[in-house]
């Protein structure tokens, strides 16, 4: 029994420093990302908005009418639409899930 405590004991410290070197890994990454990606304003109404499909900007669009929808992230992390009421608040949150985004498909690819 003591034997099979330790072996689960060594188990359970290599799956938390992998989970630690993850994180660390995934936090490198972000800052990298926020240092390197060009930041794009659009100002263009949405109806003829094309995203740009460059993984290295992040476009944000000002959305001009409440009617264009709540302010939102693209599924790839690459768009923030802001709609006009945006709080400060609320842009710092889309930037920052804009990012883990990117962060989480980017780690998903090297896998």
């Amino acid at each position: 029994m003591k034997k099979l405590l330790v072996c689960c004991a060594g188990l359970l410290a290599v799956v938390l420093s992998t989970v630690a070197l993850r994180a660390d890994d995934a936090a490198q990454l972000k800052l990298q990302l926020m240092q390197t990606t060009q930041v794009n304003a659009v100002t263009e109404p949405l109806d003829k908005f094309v995203p740009d499909k460059d993984p290295n900007t992040l476009e944000i669009v000002m959305m001009s009418r409440p009617e264009d929808g709540p302010s939102r992230v693209s599924d790839d992390g690459e768009v923030i639409y802001l709609s006009p009421n945006a709080t400060a608040a609320e842009q710092s949150d889309l930037i920052g899930k804009a990012f883990d985004l990117r962060v989480k498909l980017r780690l998903a690819a090297k896998k």
